[in-house]
């Protein structure tokens, strides 16, 4: 190799390294960024229901570990910190015996189960309303409606008409075209009881997908029919965009517990960083979806029964409930510790899958 070759050689790849760091820089600040957003939505979903139901807030924060910015607001500190992994609404007798009025454990049981799902739910809320602002951008919204059918495919053979909606395969119900391609994917080329809506009335068809190597999917055979937006079929849509994520999320989750997918599959904070940085690359509309995506994650993720996560509160409620009497704060409150210090733990755990699979 020539003097001149090695110089375009160590050029081209100095190049390439600067590329890669600026992808991943901007990854970065749009993680933090998407986190950030997220977080927010989470604990003030929590501060909304907490002051609603008069429980007193001591802090909220966004962020964890040491103080960046703090005010005092009446009763309440808000507070910035260091660390973008989470956040926190502190509220009085919250893990510990309090004689206040307004203590977290003095509330009736309805409004603390109220107070700890709050924060999911407004996941899904944020995740609803990414959804609309997405579809509000698209000139028109597919639907799960046969549009012109491909010729000698199985749609054609089993006796589709343009027109037809698709509403049921076997037992799945079908709500927009996402549940389509789902199923097909999941289905493997299994026959299929289809059932379509043609002029108000519901027909069955058997239909078996055909593996198509050019898309490396299964399909049906017909292009799908898209309408202009709605106010209707932007919110109904959202909806079940929204859905559609959680029931997603929900079977992957259970093929991790099952085995059918490995823990090598599962992404960490900084397998996030990477993909939101791709989906810079990819556009802007596929950023929103995978906020989204992220965020129905973190609303379903924090409602699991796992100790220290909001699931795991509100199973120790439902059990005072059941008993008709409180668990003892401070165990209750050393439980969740404990899950905290193993969250952490699988956080490492995860993090280092995802460096490995970045060397690798």
């Amino acid at each position: 190799m020539g003097e001149n070759e090695c110089k375009r050689t160590i050029i081209q790849i100095g190049t390439y390294t600067f590329k890669r760091l600026v992808i991943v820089l901007i990854g970065i600040v749009l993680a933090v960024l998407i986190l950030g957003l997220l977080i927010v939505f989470h604990e003030t979903g929590h501060y909304m229901a907490a002051k609603l139901v008069k429980i007193k807030v001591h802090e909220f924060s966004i962020g964890m570990g040491p103080k960046l910015f703090n005010v005092q607001k009446g009763e309440t500190e808000y507070t910035l910190r260091l660390l973008p992994i989470g956040g926190y609404v502190k509220m009085e007798g919250e893990d510990e015996s309090s004689e206040d009025d307004r203590a977290f454990g003095n509330r009736p049981l309805w409004a603390r189960i109220v107070v700890v799902a709050a924060g999911a739910v407004m996941n899904f809320i944020l995740a609803f309303i990414i959804f609309i602002i997405i579809l509000s951008s698209m000139p028109t919204i597919p639907q799960p409606i046969v549009g012109e059918l491909m010729e000698g495919m199985p749609a054609q053979e089993a006796g589709f008409l343009p027109g037809d909606k698709v509403v049921q395969l076997n037992d799945y119900k079908v709500h927009i075209q996402k549940d389509i391609s789902y199923f097909l994917d999941r289905n493997k080329g299994e026959a299929i009881d289809a059932i379509i809506v043609r002029e108000g009335k519901r027909v069955h068809y058997t239909i078996i997908p055909r593996f198509n190597e050019e898309y490396g999917r299964y399909m049906l055979g017909y292009n799908v029919k898209s309408i202009k937006p709605t106010i209707f079929t932007l919110f109904s849509n959202a909806y079940y965009e929204t859905s559609f994520l959680s029931k997603a999320i929900l079977v992957s989750f259970g093929d991790l517990i099952t085995g059918k997918v490995g823990f090598g599959q599962v992404s960490g904070p900084v397998g996030i960083v990477g993909e939101i940085g791709n989906a810079a690359k990819a556009g802007f509309e596929y950023l929103l979806f995978l906020a989204a995506l992220i965020s129905v994650n973190l609303g379903i993720f924090n409602l699991l029964p796992i100790p220290a996560l909001d699931g795991s509160r509100i199973m120790f409620l439902l059990l005072e409930g059941v008993r008709g009497k409180p668990i003892n704060p401070e165990r209750e409150g050393m439980v969740h510790m404990v899950g905290f210090v193993l969250l952490l733990l699988l956080m490492v755990m995860v993090t280092l899958n995802d460096i490995a699979k970045i060397i690798g």
